[in-house]
């Protein structure tokens, strides 16, 4: 799918068998030369970088490239001690990016104290990257478990939870959310999206804002879903409990499907570098995480999870008290839901095939 040459630090090629991009461009700053052209179906990205750290360059090619605000590269970020919002991220193997853009993107529009508290739930990441922010190591691959810890450790009055592909574009964003939540309104996002089979619509974090105090009354993630529809789960436990939720509309980008396509891929580690300059278009990543979905040899399994997960679901909230749920969730066995108690084993065995996981060298930390 893609061939690549990085012959000198502040040069990198990329070569890809398919077009990606709608059209050829020649474009130079004082930062970067981008350079895409197409010959023959083959198409071929150049980006020359005179910046001071090339990775600059490069980011700002991206942004070109996704018509995002330029980002100021030197982020200074101070822990604070007493945050009104905790940023919680999820590190699962998209580092770059999480690193070059979505930090940055809070950083540089966030004017209120806050803090970022990064939860480790992958393999394979440079954890030097974060070693100015609080790293928390969790469960590898367990989406809800990640988002429980993160909030646990949180200390501002209201939390913001981050996937790791998105990206921060409006200014003093935190004033458009929490404003929101002053109202009547329990939690909200920039993302909101409709599950069919159950007819609600559900949060993204992208980010989700709520006060901690909400998130942990609900439950938090309920930590059987390891990973899948945690979020759809999430948002219903305070729907049927009669309180709203709801979208705010502002600037942001949502990259979904990068994780995904980098643990799918076989050149993640090259994967990982398109995604973490920002230079793959949404719609092209949204089409190689359905067709890597189609080939992976994990897929079987993933299928059967996300059937599980359903069952689970509707068992789970078919239940009219809560102690009926409590009492039916005490007795989950492996042979009602043997993929989803095989998933955790079998994933983190697979890992090891897919990633030379990178010691981690924030020993204070991790």
């Amino acid at each position: 799918m893609i061939n690549a040459t990085i012959d000198k630090p502040n040069h990198i090629e990329y070569t890809f068998i398919e077009p990606i991009y709608e059209k050829d461009v020649n474009h130079r700053t004082k930062d970067f030369y981008l350079k895409i052209t197409k010959t023959n179906e083959v198409q071929k990205l150049e980006i020359r970088s005179f910046t001071k750290m090339p990775e600059h360059g490069f980011c700002l090619a991206g942004c070109y490239i996704q018509d995002i605000p330029d980002h100021n590269p030197d982020i200074y970020y101070v822990q604070r001690d007493e945050p009104i919002v905790s940023c919680i991220i999820l590190l699962t193997f998209n580092d770059r990016f999480i690193y070059n853009f979505l930090i940055p993107s809070i950083v540089n529009n966030t004017t209120i104290p806050y803090e970022i508290i990064i939860v480790y739930n992958g393999s394979n990441v440079n954890l030097e990257l974060f070693k100015d922010f609080t790293i928390i190591e969790s469960e590898t691959g367990c989406v809800s478990k990640a988002y429980n810890i993160g909030v646990e450790k949180a200390s501002g009055k209201y939390i913001a939870i981050f996937h790791d592909d998105c990206l921060i574009t409006n200014y003093q964003w935190h004033d458009v959310m929490l404003r929101k939540l002053q109202k009547d309104t329990l939690a909200v996002s920039t993302e909101v999206m409709y599950n069919e089979m159950f007819d609600f619509h559900f949060l993204k974090g992208t980010p989700l804002v709520m006060t901690a105090d909400h998130y942990k009354t609900i439950g938090g993630h309920d930590e059987f879903y390891f990973a899948g529809i945690e979020d759809v789960d999430f948002s219903y436990q305070m729907i049927k409990k009669g309180w709203k939720i709801d979208k705010i509309i502002m600037p942001y980008k949502h990259f979904n499907g990068m994780s995904t396509v980098i643990l799918l891929n076989d050149q993640p580690e090259l994967i990982k570098i398109l995604f973490g300059y920002c230079l793959i278009p949404e719609n092209v990543i949204e089409q190689w995480k359905t067709k890597v979905m189609s080939f992976s040899d994990i897929m079987p399994l993933i299928q059967k999870v996300n059937g599980e997960n359903l069952k689970y679901f509707y068992k789970k909230n078919t239940f009219v008290s809560d102690k009926d749920k409590r009492q039916y969730m005490a007795s989950l066995t492996t042979a009602d839901f043997p993929a989803l108690f095989s998933i955790r084993k079998v994933y983190k065995e697979w890992l090891t095939k897919q990633f030379t996981p990178i010691p981690c060298k924030v020993s204070n930390q991790c």
